[in-house]
């Protein structure tokens, strides 16, 4: 799935950027476990991976930033689709409780943003954008779970702003083992570099 390591370079300043790395989403217990996306971390050990990424930026003192998921009370829900119900039902990743607070793993130290997106893209209800053009940001390497309602969908919003991507596929799961490989095969590819963990941190 990831290519291999190869001839490719860093352009101008780059920010890591974890996407929905919350205890709810990737942490047990969660009313969110039958998504499968828990599992899926744990099996595909994507957080080790991630926790490498993050202490290879932290020592070239380059930007990291998360965003994470929220539900904002009393939110109107569409009516189709299965998501919706199931947000309604489960009342999981309010602001100001554990469900959205980083992992431990990942803590953010003090120069790091946490910024909050409601419903799926990472730009929505926050100044996420705001941040990046201050900082200078042209790259965005990115990680997250899952890979379908977070990686995937950030992608997509990121290309839209012409960032310059790049998805280390190893740093990426999703319940959905089906989703996930469609995802890396046919769609992020077209948008973003596709590559490993190790070969991002070798070429910073």
């Amino acid at each position: 799935m990831a290519e291999a390591a190869s001839d490719w370079e860093l352009v101008g300043k780059t920010a890591l950027l974890f996407v929905h790395m919350q205890n709810a989403i990737v942490k047990a217990p969660s009313p969110l476990e039958p998504l499968g996306h828990i599992r899926a971390t744990e099996e595909d050990k994507v957080i080790p991976r991630m926790e490498k990424l993050l202490a290879a930026f932290r020592t070239k003192g380059m930007p990291v930033v998360f965003v994470n998921a929220y539900t904002p009370e009393g939110a109107k829900l569409p009516v189709y689709g299965r998501f919706w119900p199931a947000v309604s039902r489960q009342r999981v990743n309010y602001l100001d409780t554990p469900d959205v607070q980083v992992i431990d793993e990942l803590k953010p130290q003090a120069s790091e943003p946490v910024f909050y997106n409601w419903p799926f893209g990472i730009f929505q209800g926050n100044d996420l954008e705001k941040w990046l053009a201050a900082q200078g940001i042209e790259t965005i390497v990115l990680a997250g779970v899952a890979t379908g309602m977070a990686v995937g969908v950030a992608a997509f919003a990121l290309a839209d702003r012409l960032f310059n991507i790049i998805v280390p596929s190893d740093t990426a799961t999703d319940g959905n083992k089906e989703l996930h490989e469609v995802i890396f095969k046919a769609m992020i590819p077209a948008v973003a570099l596709v590559t490993t963990t190790d070969d991002v941190i070798a070429h910073l």
